[in-house]
């Protein structure tokens, strides 16, 4: 793809402190920039804040992998891993059920030996403590520590606090030090701090790091954290949240030693005269009219702090920012426009999050790149943007384009150095109305369906499907279809209906293919949220179809006693190829529970030959479902013995042409949802039928 040279100019000057505001220059350059929809998601149902980090970690041991934590849409916090030569993309749950709150997300570091130490936190609940765990064996995810409760606030020291919350995590290692340190915010929501020496075993009591002047009211500083693992942190705070701060000027400092130094060197305090004041720190911003809110912080090669932020004008107006210290001084360059707040503010509402921009972040280990989220054409795009002369000037290389979802906060992965194919990941929206599912009177109410859902996405392109039938390429085409429908559910679909029962047996099919972690995982939240799907269910307007396909049928007393004398002319009134698909949906679930089974079988092999018809496209068109769920009846026929294995080659061609079909201008990516699952089910008899 090419792009023709384009100069934007952003002709803002604006005073901070005696800092100037530099206007800067772009320049795109050609890429590969492709909808985000055709790049590889590492889960289909996950989401992070800003505030706390490392959210990914490249790790090079036995294995090649990268390492990422993120909660989902149910309060699930997990870790999973992308193996860079097998390709293997993994996930665990860590702590079920935690709060559904994308504030909550881990953070993670790997100590000297491999293993994991992750972090994590709640927001909205009152003094709960951090949690943290270790995986038990190196580079795997596997098996997990007993979660520890740190509840490191200092209540002793910090008596006459009125918060005693933990929120954010943000660990570093200091290998000088021989030390680890925790940092978070803590009492009364201020940054605070521990240290550990013995890898997380035990924590000194916390410490308020960073203090702002209070007149009226507490502040809420936000900090951004990043160390060189040896000897040094650096910090970034602003004063407070820039919804309430009239003024919210962003610092700076560093601690190395037992210390505090501003950029220059120049000492702040020891550790044991905390806190630091915003008197005392470097102001990177302030000025009396725009606000600011910090995004990233790195070193470049000389250790110097490398800082990118959002101004606000006003709330509809972001402007990313890239501060530099150099030659003794900062300079700070206004990048672009980012296009506003992200989230979908509802019909007759106040938009609640108006500073939430898409997100600017440093390539820690190439600090002169930065990648960002920007609105073009209505939808929030990722692109990497790279400068030679310290942000005075840059190229551009767009990641996605033509999306049709927003794509934000992306992260660059630490320890990805230059030649990984994998730098970056980022957050896929298919919903963003708000931050949490309880909103506590912030904003109305958010139904259960319309909470927070977004994918992971990584900088890999999904692989390329063939018609080849091999199950290597049946595979792909069914991962894909699945990750669709994950990533995009049809919240219209009553959970009554046989459509809905079908999506969840669809997946199930997928996740006894792949036997997959993250895949049982959704299917344990669909049965947890959704509970018994026939329970009070209006009787007159629920079929035999409904019940068949209920992912719970088998736990419910009336629908087992409905199925027991179960007859063909039951099946009357529904399209065939539903009917003969729910026939053998029956043998394959409920062959315990009927009593005429036996008799219900034989009837069922005399119609091979109408399945047949059925089954052979002149008769079916263009509908896809109908092939598919053909295709699931003869085969799964087959696998039960109710069908003779001679029409195995029937089911094979057709699923061939079906196949091809689907790959045709990627009309699998088009399929509704029941014929998605309908895929799924083809597919996985498919898959069993075909050779290594």
């Amino acid at each position: 793809m090419k792009f023709s040279p384009v100069f934007f100019f952003l002709f803002v000057m604006l005073g901070a402190n005696g800092l100037a505001q530099q206007p800067t220059n772009h320049v795109f350059v050609p890429s590969e920039a492709s909808s985000s929809e055709n790049y590889t998601s590492m889960t289909f149902n996950g989401i992070w804040c800003w505030f706390s980090d490392p959210r990914a970690v490249y790790f090079e041991g036995k294995h090649k992998r990268t390492y990422a934590g993120w909660i989902d849409n149910y309060g699930d916090v997990h870790i999973g891993y992308y193996d860079h030569e097998t390709q293997a993309i993994a996930s665990k749950v860590i702590y079920d059920n935690l709060e559904i709150d994308d504030h909550d997300n881990p953070s993670i570091l790997i100590d000297d030996d491999g293993r994991l130490l992750v972090f994590f936190n709640t927001h909205l609940q009152d003094e709960r403590p951090l949690f943290f765990c270790k995986s038990l064996a190196p580079e795997s995810i596997q098996d997990w520590s007993p979660v520890k409760e740190l509840f490191l606030n200092d209540e002793e020291k910090y008596r006459t606090a009125r918060i005693l919350k933990h929120t954010y995590t943000n660990p570093v290692r200091l290998s000088k030090e021989k030390a680890m340190y925790l940092f978070w915010r803590g009492v009364d929501v201020k940054p605070s701090f521990s240290v550990s020496k013995d890898n997380g075993e035990s924590w000194s009591a916390g410490k308020i790091l960073f203090q702002p002047e209070e007149k009226h009211d507490l502040k809420v500083p936000y900090t951004k954290v990043y160390s060189d693992g040896v000897s040094k942190i650096h910090f970034t705070f602003t004063d407070g949240h820039p919804a309430k701060e009239t003024n919210n000027k962003l610092y700076y400092m560093y601690y190395e030693q037992g210390a505090f130094y501003k950029a220059n060197g120049q000492k702040i305090k020891a550790v044991s005269q905390l806190p630091v004041l915003p008197s005392e720190l470097d102001v990177v911003f302030a000025s009396d009219s725009i606000k600011s809110w910090n995004w990233d912080i790195a070193q470049d090669a000389k250790g110097n702090p490398i800082i990118t932020y959002a101004k606000f004008p006003d709330t509809k107006t972001h402007i990313y920012a890239y501060a530099t210290f150099t030659n003794g001084q900062w300079k700070s360059y206004d990048i672009v426009e980012a296009g506003g707040w992200f989230p979908k503010t509802r019909e007759n509402s106040e938009e609640p999050s108006p500073y939430y921009s898409g997100g600017i972040v440093i390539d820690h280990e190439t600090p002169n790149t930065v990648y960002l989220s920007v609105k073009r054409n209505g939808v929030f795009e990722i692109e990497q943007w790279t400068t030679q002369n310290l942000g005075k000037s840059w190229k551009v290389q767009k990641i996605t384009e033509n999306s049709t979802k927003d794509n934000i906060r992306p992260f660059a992965i630490r320890d990805a150095k230059s030649g990984n194919p994998l730098q970056l990941l980022w957050l896929q929206s298919t919903n963003y109305i708000y931050f949490a599912h309880d909103t506590r009177g912030k904003t109305k109410e958010i139904d259960f369906k319309d909470r927070f859902h977004t994918s992971v996405k990584m900088t890999l392109k999904k692989p390329s499907l063939s018609t080849s039938l091999n199950k290597k390429n049946v595979l792909h085409l069914l991962r894909q279809i699945t990750a669709q429908l994950l990533e995009n559910p049809d919240h219209s679909i009553s959970k009554q209906c046989w459509k809905f029962g079908m999506w969840y047996a669809g997946i199930e099919a997928f996740y006894e293919i792949t036997n997959e972690a993250r895949y049982k995982n959704e299917l344990h939240n669909i049965q947890q949220y959704f509970g018994d799907t026939l329970e009070d269910v209006d009787e007159e307007n629920t079929t035999i179809f409904d019940v068949i396909w209920s992912f719970n049928a088998k736990n419910n007393r009336k629908a087992l006693q409905q199925l027991e004398s179960l007859q063909l002319a039951d099946f009357d009134g529904e399209e065939a190829s539903l009917s003969f698909a729910s026939q053998i949906r029956v043998i394959e679930q409920f062959e315990n529970d009927i009593v005429t089974i036996e008799t219900f079988k034989t009837s069922i092999s005399k119609e091979i030959n109408t399945f047949l018809k059925l089954l052979h496209s002149k008769h079916v068109g263009d509908t896809f479902q109908i092939r598919a769920l053909m295709i699931y009846s003869i085969a799964a026929g087959i696998r039960n013995g109710i069908f003779d294995k001679k029409y195995i080659d029937d089911v094979k061609k057709s699923w061939k042409q079906l196949h091809s079909e689907l790959l045709k201008n990627q009309l699998f990516k088009k399929l509704d949802t029941e014929t998605s699952a309908a895929v799924l089910l083809a597919g996985k008899e498919i898959y069993s039928l075909l050779d290594d």
